[in-house]
């Protein structure tokens, strides 16, 4: 049973590695595929090349003939003939016809008795004829090919140069012309000749074993058709080896990184579930100062848990952890409890000192968790207009349903706090409606101050807004001494929290208030500091 799980949890690296081979084999096949189609388009242009020189060479050879001027079949004529077959190497005899019959040619001169040609195998749409394998019509057991306009024929052998009569293994062509109804010559095995489809081009994505690939000339009527049973992959052992080692090693690390990804979340969804149900959260609280006379007013309490070896897990991903296992609700309960446990002290001494909360959406709604914090603030001796609930701005829209569960907080003496403001959707009108005590200005606003941006700007409308509807303005992300004096000159009785103030610590290392803040901040003034 133990040696089956330890198979189990290495499954996802075999699986991966497994899957990684067949990768690379897929690739490897398909690299092969292109190396093969390479070589194919290669062959399939030197047969053009050759067929195109020697087509042309012919239809030059029929238009000089035709029109050389003298008498046909005279000794000026047969003179012609041989000039005009000595200019050519594609082809090598010349004639002269009429009504079927050879009357001269520039090797055999004139002929006694003429010899006759046979019907032309094919004729083209610009009137040129063509034979194919014509066997001793010029000389006795000379097979020959034939092409003819007018009283002209151009005679040229067969035979084809050793690279394209004998291409290499899996290779086979065919020439003919455009239409596909005349073959000028085939090439390769017969076998591989069968599988030939004139005019047929294999698709880029196919990588079946048979390769085809067509092209036909722009100048004169030639096509050329090939086709090359192409090399398998796993027919090359090193090839094979190769794609298969590398394979495995890509997918295994794939494999693995999964693995630990899984494990990793898994152990922080077993810590997280475990932190909630038995009390593992623990608290920090970061200082919240009022600007004008740099007195601490209150605190934030902030939710810290640490994994099973003592590292911290960042509330970013613990937090959606929670929400999505349903533990959330426990948290925030803790997160209360201890609160007012350790602060209830600096709450009773300072009438003005408040302990910031935040709360997920399904607390706010739920009436058990009401009743919790009204017994806990009681049972504590917590002023409830000191307790301050902190919801995001992107939590609060379009939910009917929200806005009156926090009306009931707040008729029962709760502070009610919109965190995050100005990232989510909210306007004037619909404030007005929430009634809220206080807007934390987000941090991402709170950089751009002493910027010409959007962001800086919409700081000074927020501003407005707060004065407008007799709200507080709390600024997150203060950092600088100057983002500070801004604040203060465009908004007197805000609120400042930051890392100009002091970072987040346990509340047995949290300073006190009035001339230490004022200290830490003349501190801080050239020290932005890494959150």
């Amino acid at each position: 049973m133990q040696m089956l799980r330890r198979l189990t949890r290495w499954l996802p690296v075999l699986i991966g590695a497994m899957a990684g081979m067949l990768v690379m084999l897929l690739i490897g096949q398909i690299a092969q595929t292109r190396i093969d189609d390479f070589r194919l388009r290669a062959y399939v242009q030197d047969i053009m090349g050759f067929m195109s020189d020697a087509s042309v060479s012919s239809r030059n050879a029929l238009h000089d003939a035709m029109y050389s001027g003298a008498v046909p079949c005279n000794d000026a004529d047969i003179l012609a003939l041989r000039r005009v077959a000595m200019r050519s190497p594609y082809f090598h005899d010349i004639a002269r016809v009429h009504d079927s019959q050879l009357l001269c040619s520039a090797v055999a001169g004139r002929f006694d008795p003429a010899p006759t040609l046979p019907p032309a195998d094919h004729e083209t749409r610009n009137g040129v004829k063509l034979w194919h394998t014509l066997t001793g019509i010029v000389t006795p057991g000379v097979q020959v090919n034939a092409m003819g306009m007018g009283d002209v024929v151009v005679f040229s052998p067969p035979v084809l140069p050793e690279r394209l009569a004998t291409p290499g293994p899996g290779f086979a062509s065919v020439a003919s012309t455009s239409d596909m109804r005349f073959v000028f010559w085939r090439a390769g095995l017969a076998q591989d000749q069968q599988r030939i489809t004139l005019g047929q081009t294999s698709r880029w994505l196919d990588i079946g074993p048979l390769r085809q690939f067509s092209r036909c000339s722009n100048s004169v009527d030639v096509c050329a058709s090939a086709v090359y049973t192409s090399s398998r992959i796993v027919t090359n052992p090193w090839g094979l080896l190769l794609a298969l080692a590398i394979g495995a090693v890509a997918g295994g690390a794939m494999g693995q990184s999964w693995r630990l990804r899984q494990r990793y979340r898994t152990s922080i969804d077993w810590v997280t579930q475990q932190a909630a149900e038995s009390g593992g959260i623990h608290l920090v609280y970061q200082p919240l100062v009022r600007l004008r006379d740099g007195k601490m007013i209150g605190v934030e309490a902030l939710a810290r848990l640490n994994d099973s070896a003592g590292n911290p897990i960042s509330p970013d991903m613990f937090i959606p952890i929670a929400e999505r296992r349903g533990v959330i609700g426990l948290i925030t309960r803790q997160v209360a409890r201890q609160a007012l446990i350790e602060m209830h002290g600096r709450a009773l001494a300072d009438p003005e000192f408040h302990i910031s909360i935040n709360l997920a959406a399904v607390d706010v709604v739920d009436s058990t968790f009401h009743t919790f914090l009204n017994h806990t603030a009681a049972s504590l001796r917590v002023p409830r207009a000191q307790i301050a609930l902190e919801v995001t701005e992107r939590s609060t829209d379009n939910m009917t349903r929200l806005r009156e569960a926090l009306d009931r907080l707040r008729v029962d003496g709760y502070q009610i706090h919109i965190d995050d403001f100005g990232t989510g959707f909210s306007n004037l009108a619909y404030l007005s409606t929430l009634n809220v005590d206080a807007l934390k200005i987000d941090r991402m606003f709170t950089q751009a101050i002493g910027t010409d941006t959007v962001s800086s700007a919409i700081v000074d409308q927020i501003c407005k807004m707060a004065e407008l509807l007799s709200v507080e303005v709390i600024v997150e992300g203060l950092e600088r001494q100057a983002q500070a004096d801004y604040m203060l000159a465009i908004c007197p009785d805000a609120i400042g929290q930051g890392w100009l103030f002091g970072k987040a610590v346990p509340a047995d290392e949290l300073e006190d208030s009035g001339p230490r803040i004022r200290q830490i901040t003349e501190n801080n003034d050239n020290d932005s500091g890494l959150k």
